[in-house]
């Protein structure tokens, strides 16, 4: 019985599917980006309407191999007549401002809104493939072991604040919808994801609604860095991957945009 099959037949039993707010992402949002840029005025402007550009374009191929291509650098340059809304949010809106500090060398984020119908007809004349379909939502299961301690990241626990904020902001970037357990889960326990077991992980990633399952191991190596290793699989999916001597946002970002490629390549091909 297929990966899929499985998870409608829980789906069924269960009765409903608990989904987390990312994987309510409109199409719409799809076309959202946000940058960081220093000031509100050009040439900083047209910066981060590229900056944004590449992630969109990202976001709708799931390919990662076009940033630095030609193409994308075209798209790019087109930025500032495909967007069609945007604002500023002073990142330092809490800190008086200071006669040498200045105002048009504040950093903030700047938030834009492409045009759909342009964006679109951009990636089409630059010969892009959107990738078409639902995307998957992923049940992460990442066992910490630290200095001090080992846990399971989750999504209302104490330990692992920034491990949990650079997963929330990797989902988000590439429109990949994850859930984390509850901090009062018992069923996986840190065992089971250090030893792989597939069986218990998978069962219980199906009841709470995952369509695909990305788990793994994350441990200090007493220095500075993180070594990791994770697994990832769903229907027609099976692939895994290690890293050493990284920082845990690497490990974590990497490991969603391997995500977001495997599947975006499965769709071209069906």
């Amino acid at each position: 019985m297929s990966f899929a099959i499985r998870f409608l037949a829980c789906l069924l039993i269960a009765g409903r599917a608990i989904l987390p707010a990312s994987a309510q992402e409109t199409e719409a949002d799809l076309y959202k980006a946000e940058t960081i840029v220093t000031g509100t005025v050009e040439p900083e402007r047209s910066r981060g309407f590229a900056a944004g550009a590449l992630q969109v374009l990202v976001k709708l191929t799931g390919q990662l191999d076009l940033v630095g291509t030609s193409g994308a650098a075209a798209l790019q340059k087109q930025a500032p007549e495909l967007v069609t809304e945007f604002s500023y949010e002073d990142r330092m809106k809490d800190i008086p401002v200071h006669d040498e500090q200045g105002t048009r060398e504040r950093p903030y984020f700047l938030r834009i809104r492409f045009d759909r119908q342009k964006f679109d007809h951009a990636l089409a004349i630059a010969g892009f493939e959107k990738w078409i379909g639902k995307r998957p939502v992923v049940a992460v299961w990442l066992g910490i072991r630290d200095a001090r301690s080992e846990y399971i990241l989750s999504r209302d626990g104490e330990g692992g604040y920034s491990q949990r904020l650079v997963l929330d902001e990797a989902s988000k970037l590439r429109a990949i919808p994850i859930i984390l357990p509850d901090d009062a889960q018992t069923a996986v326990t840190f065992a089971d994801i250090e030893k792989g077991n597939r069986q218990t992980i998978e069962a219980v990633s199906l009841e709470h609604g995952a369509d695909a399952v990305l788990y793994g191991l994350l441990e200090f190596d007493g220095n500075a860095y993180w070594n990791c290793r994770w697994s990832a699989y769903g229907e027609d999916v099976d692939v895994q991957w290690s890293l050493t001597g990284v920082t845990f946002d690497r490990a974590l970002k990497d490991r969603i945009d391997q995500v977001m490629s495997v599947y975006a390549a499965r769709a071209r091909q069906q």
